[in-house]
Order: C-alpha cells, then sequence, then structure tokens
C-alpha cells in the first residue's frame, strides 16, 4: 500500500483548494440541508465544517496507515490488507478519471475510505460480537454523508456494503483457523493500546472519536 501516493495528492489538491475553493463553496451549498441531529457552532459554521472536512481528507492516509501498522503489530494483515488495497484504488483512481482541482473531489474518496472500514467493524461485530477496530467513525461519517448529499452518499454506502459482503463471503481467509484464534485469543487491552497511538482525527464541531475498552 503506497500511503505516501495518497499524501502527497491531498498535499497537492489541498493547494489547488487555497486557489479554487470548491470544498468550500460545496459546504457552503450544503449547510442548510444537514443532518438535523448535527449540531453546529452559532458562528462561523462554514468555517468549522471547512475545518472538519479538510481533517477528515488529510486523516485518510494515516487511518490506513494505522489500521495497516496495527494489524502487523497482531499478525492479521492478511485478512485486512484487501480492504485497504481497496481503499487505496478507489483513492487514487481519481487522478486517472479527471483533472483534480478541489478538494470537494477527494471527500467522497475520504468517505469510501472511512465506511469501507467502518463496515469492515460492522461486519465483524455481526461475526464475533465485538469489533475488529476500536475507532467509531459513525460521527465523522454523518456529517460528511450529509455533505455529500442523500442520494449520492446513499449510492456510496451500497458500493462499500456490497464490497466488503462480497469479500468476505469469497475470501477463504476469513475462514481461516488463524483468522478465528485471533477472534478468541486477542487481548482487547493490547489491541486498543496499540491503536490509541492513532487517535489523531478531532475536528472542532464537539465530535470526538473515542476508544473504549466496549469497542
Amino acid at each position: 500500500m503506497d500511503v505516501q501516493a495518497i499524501r502527497n495528492l491531498i498535499i497537492r489538491v489541498n493547494n489547488l483548494e487555497t486557489q479554487n475553493r470548491h470544498l468550500e463553496q460545496l459546504i457552503s451549498d450544503q449547510i442548510e440541508q444537514l443532518h438535523r441531529t448535527i449540531e453546529l457552532p452559532d458562528e462561523h459554521a462554514c468555517e468549522a465544517l471547512l475545518i472538519f472536512t479538510m481533517d477528515y481528507i488529510d486523516h485518510v492516509p494515516d487511518f490506513l496507515e494505522a489500521v495497516n501498522e496495527a494489524s502487523r503489530q497482531v499478525g492479521i494483515h492478511r485478512f485486512i490488507s484487501p480492504f485497504l488495497d481497496i481503499a487505496e484504488e478507489n483513492f487514487m483512481a481519481i487522478t486517472k478519471d479527471q483533472p483534480v482541482s478541489g478538494l470537494d473531489l477527494l471527500l467522497d474518496k475520504a468517505y469510501f475510505a472511512h465506511r469501507l472500514i467502518e463496515e469492515v467493524n460492522d461486519q465483524y461485530l455481526v461475526k464475533t460480537g465485538s469489533t475488529l477496530i476500536p475507532m467509531n467513525m459513525t460521527w465523522a461519517n454523518l456529517i460528511v454523508h450529509s455533505i455529500l448529499g442523500e442520494e449520492f452518499a446513499n449510492q456510496l454506502d451500497e458500493n462499500v456494503e456490497e464490497t466488503v459482503d462480497k469479500m468476505m463471503r469469497s475470501q477463504a481467509i476469513y475462514h481461516e483457523k488463524t483468522f478465528r484464534e485471533f477472534v478468541q485469543d486477542r487481548s482487547a487491552e493490547e489491541w486498543i493500546r496499540i491503536w490509541s497511538r492513532w487517535n489523531c482525527l478531532s475536528n472542532n464541531l464537539g465530535i470526538e472519536l473515542k476508544f473504549t475498552s466496549a469497542a
């Protein structure tokens, strides 16, 4: 997985965003339509939301790198890497499909990556009764879902769900003894300790990513 390529793309598009302000315009257009459960600051709401979405995009390579490194440390990288490859391929495909002029074109790519890992967690929870990755992206993803618009975001959600479901059904590695042993024997405290090193995504809207033993 070439995390640095993702970082370089984000840096390049960040520079374009300062000129074109496409993401800022998208947020300005959508802010009145946001999900009713999202509480925005009374003042400078657009600015706060812009900072959040930029952090959300910037967090993608750190998040994928965290998943990659943590899964290596506990010996389950083979089970995680196929999803990381999908997230990377989808994120970088934008450079082939169209000219990138602003961060608005990376927001749906970031959403796909974050939702992919979230869906892996959900599927894993159904199978084992606990999450694979102790990171809660629900609120962050809900905000971006609203910014992207209900119809488009729902299409992305369907793509993510179908991808994860198909992968887990078709890949033999998810039925191997090693994977079952990890489920049974992993130390929840150690797993959370490893992950806490990467608790790096914060925002200015009072929505936090929390690490808890319940996760």
